[in-house]
């Protein structure tokens, strides 16, 4: 029997080599895409879709919207008000000086004061802003403010008080509602009169500064006076 060429053998072998190593290729190219497919599933998106920062929930206390500044000061109570009126530096215009008024008490009948005018009053009046009255077994009057006058005694160091000065006084130490002060001599008093009842009888509220003169035996009171209007 006749052997096969032998041209014929090499060229079968050559052919074989080149289809194996054309699948172990497209294996190759089919490993490296599947590959390539996992890849990109695995990877995140970094692109974000417009919109979605805003529509993520904000975690509690990040970045919230700070509350307005409050600009409006709150009201604050004027420092030397006295009286919702008194202050010691407003200008006070002279209303009277150097009036005397000579009011006489027993224990039966006191004595009433508008400060106004100035007058005594013998019977009260709604116009009377002090009464004075004499204490069982006394011999000396006593001073009384009545309702919505308010007052402060002076200190002897302080011989001639400007109304600035019976303000200031009457802000720090007023004498209380309804307190008698014995009215002895050389007493001096400072005395606002009620601001509600000089409204209502068509006057400006005054503040005056009271002295007890003299005082004698049978309790007549002397007082000097003068008085300054509180501007309105």
């Amino acid at each position: 029997m006749a052997a096969a060429p032998p041209g014929k053998g090499t060229a079968r072998l050559a052919l074989l080599v080149a289809a194996v190593s054309l699948v172990v290729a497209l294996v190759a190219v089919g490993v490296a895409g599947v590959a390539l497919v996992r890849s990109g599933e695995d990877t995140p998106d970094t692109t974000a879709a417009p919109g979605a920062a805003n529509s993520a929930p904000a975690s509690a206390g990040a970045d919230a919207p700070a509350a307005p500044a409050t600009t409006e000061a709150q009201a604050q109570p004027s420092p030397t008000a006295v009286l919702g009126v008194l202050n010691p530096q407003a200008v006070f215009s002279p209303a009277y000086k150097d009036q005397e008024l000579i009011p006489q008490v027993t224990s039966q009948a006191s004595a009433y004061l508008d400060l106004n005018e100035p007058r005594v009053v013998q019977q009260g009046s709604d116009k009377d802003d002090v009464r004075l009255e004499l204490p069982y077994n006394s011999t000396v009057p006593v001073i009384i403010l009545l309702d919505g006058v308010e007052g402060a005694v002076v200190p002897k160091t302080m011989s001639d008080p400007q109304p600035e000065d019976c303000a200031d006084l009457i802000r720090k130490s007023p004498v209380p509602q309804r307190a008698e002060t014995a009215a002895q001599r050389e007493l001096m008093m400072c005395v606002a009169t009620s601001p509600e009842q000089a409204r209502a009888i068509g006057q400006p509220q005054r503040i005056v500064v009271l002295k007890v003169a003299a005082l004698s035996s049978n309790a007549k009171v002397t007082l000097q006076l003068k008085a300054w209007e509180v501007p309105s």
